[in-house]
């Protein structure tokens, strides 16, 4: 609660209704304008709307980094966890006038210059309520583990400055390369050295994830300006794919339709399948550093038999204390802090990026005919 205060001086010698005048003639003049006492942490009216979706806004985004990292160590520890989705947030503004007065007893030289025989304020108080949806049942359960939709892979490939390494995240497989989380490493070299090759087109500008004018829907990665300097590097690639070489013989564009299907390719596209918010769940856990009494105890799940697929993108540590240095988010587990640090930009990305996908998975899978939590929050 925040309280503002103008406060004035009046004679004790004053009789009580002059005092009485005086009080609400400054109640009144106070009153248009109070935002001027109002400092930058308590505001009125408009102002409270200001604030208050700022803070509201921030809170929610804490926890739900916290929930999501909370997720993927308990992953990692092989444990389930529940979720919770905000469903609404209700915030009731209560507003008081305030009108105080001292008096004192004994001898005027006890408490001369000492009292304040009349103070004016206003106060006011927000009392919120956060409703809570669980996110459960069936509904959940399909979003979760279903494979991500050809739509946002082709949105996240498409960024910016996306990591060379979410093709490799993202997708289990390419025509007949397999990129398997569990295995010997050999198993997804070949996947692996064509993210590679498709990294240096993407780098250099000449490969594009985009979908197409042809139907709604329909996706595919063009491969253009790549002559004669990467021309070399195309025809490998397509190689690697299971697709002629002689696609790149004309220096033209070449237009890969993208397709969820299994198996070799009979025409120049590319059959892929995703991984699910599940399997990426189970990648980021990977990355969690155990400590060595947990470890020693077998309290934690077997880590990916290969390198991670998120390799240097991901680092969650952990510590017996709170970090010293500035976190992103840090949870407590069995007794120990797991943590992403601010400085990390990598982590950091990744991070939001499955903070991205799960909160979406979250969204399509909360029921709605769930009953809600709701926690008032008052003094």
């Amino acid at each position: 609660m925040s309280v503002v205060t103008r406060e004035g001086l009046i004679h004790p010698s004053r009789r009580a209704t002059g005092a009485a005048r005086v009080a609400a003639a400054a109640a009144i003049l106070c009153l248009p304008g109070c935002g001027r006492f109002l400092g930058p942490r308590a505001t009125l009216g408009p102002g409270s709307i200001v604030r208050g979706r700022e803070l509201y806004n921030q809170v929610i985004s804490d926890t739900n980094n916290q929930q999501t990292l909370e997720l993927i160590v308990r992953a990692r520890y092989g444990e389930p966890s529940g979720l919770l989705s905000v469903a609404s947030v209700t915030a009731n503004v209560r507003t008081t006038a305030l009108a105080n007065s001292q008096f004192g007893v004994g001898p005027t030289a006890n408490f001369q210059g000492n009292l304040v025989p009349l103070s004016l304020g206003l106060a006011y108080e927000e009392n919120p309520t956060i409703a809570y949806t669980p996110v459960q049942g069936e509904r959940y359960a399909k979003n979760i583990l279903s494979p991500i939709g050809l739509d946002m892979l082709v949105l996240l490939l498409s960024m910016e400055h996306p990591p060379h390494e979410l093709l490799s995240v993202l997708i289990r497989q390419i025509n007949s390369l397999q990129n398997r989380m569990y295995g010997p490493q050999q198993t997804g070299s070949a996947f692996h050295d064509s993210v590679v090759l498709l990294a240096r087109l993407e780098d250099a500008g000449q490969a594009t994830w985009t979908s197409t004018s042809t139907k709604d829907g329909a996706f595919a990665l063009v491969i253009h300006d790549y002559a004669p300097a990467n021309r070399t590097v195309v025809r490998e690639l397509l190689q690697r794919w299971g697709l002629p070489a002689s696609l790149a013989a004309g220096n033209g564009d070449i237009v890969l339709p993208v397709t969820m299907a299994v198996g070799r390719v009979t025409k120049p596209e590319l059959n892929i399948q995703t991984r699910s918010v599940y399997d990426l769940i189970e990648i980021a856990a990977s990355t969690v550093e155990v400590p060595p009494e947990d470890a020693a105890q077998g309290l934690a799940g077997p880590a990916l038999a290969g390198p991670s697929p998120f390799r240097d993108d991901l680092k969650i540590l952990s510590s017996s204390s709170y970090p010293s240095t500035p976190v992103l988010v840090a949870v407590r587990h069995h007794g120990y802090w797991f943590y992403i640090p601010a400085d990390d930009g990598a982590s950091k990305l990744t991070f939001r990026l499955l903070q991205t996908l799960i909160g979406m998975r979250l969204v399509e899978g909360t029921p709605q005919t769930t009953p809600t939590l709701t926690i008032p929050l008052t003094r």
